[in-house]
């Protein structure tokens, strides 16, 4: 792993940023325990002393990764909810979130899990975020499935089931799989539609035949 050059004089969110990428670089290389404050100084071109300026310690930059992963996913939906095509612009906020199957953040998702297992604190923030996260896409569903006509029975419930879709291909992609994008909106869109607009899950499961339009 070689460092970066020294850069001099970047205004205080370019240099956390800078700190930030390196760390998450050293994270994934080495693992959370194994990594060392003075390797992600070394990788980000600057003195140790640079770092803990920004940071009290290698956990508040183990948080901080979490809460930018966290105010981006949060962002990207709340576009999404104002959208006047909710439903679309979710499917697209799904792919924008995903980015490319090569993406670091594949894998610090993975790596924060696994360190959430055994810890608690690590776990509870995690779970608030996924929790607000959830929040915001069942209101979407819930919107979309009532200008339709057909109210969503759970949207908490359909949130929960299309973010674990979501999650399992960040896993995947942190494993290497790959997959084209703009197959996944399509068959990720046309499932949310048909799911969300098709026949009465409780008729179906009874046996009755649904109603006809």
């Amino acid at each position: 792993m070689v460092g970066r050059s020294m850069t001099r004089h970047l205004p205080t969110e370019e240099r956390r940023l800078q700190i930030l990428t390196a760390a998450r670089e050293c994270l994934l290389e080495r693992g959370y325990h194994a990594t060392r404050v003075e390797e992600i100084a070394r990788t980000a071109g600057l003195s140790k002393g640079a770092v803990y300026f920004h940071f009290e310690n290698k956990r508040a930059l183990l948080e901080a990764l979490v809460e930018d992963e966290f105010a981006r996913a949060q962002a990207i939906f709340a576009d999404a909810a104002a959208s006047p095509s909710p439903l679309m612009a979710m499917a697209g906020a799904f792919v924008a979130f995903l980015g490319q199957p090569g993406d670091a953040r594949h894998r610090f998702f993975v790596l924060t899990g696994a360190l959430a297992v055994e810890d608690i604190d690590l776990r509870e923030r995690l779970r608030t975020h996924h929790e607000r996260l959830l929040s915001r896409m069942a209101d979407v569903f819930a919107g979309f499935a009532r200008a339709a006509g057909r109210p969503l029975p759970d949207p908490s419930a359909t949130a929960v089931l299309v973010k674990a879709m979501a999650d399992g291909l960040q896993g995947a992609f942190a494993m290497g799989f790959e997959f084209d994008r703009a197959r996944l909106l399509t068959a990720g869109l046309t499932l949310l539609q048909s799911g969300l607009l098709g026949a009465d899950p409780l008729a179906t499961l009874s046996g009755v035949a649904p109603e006809s339009g």
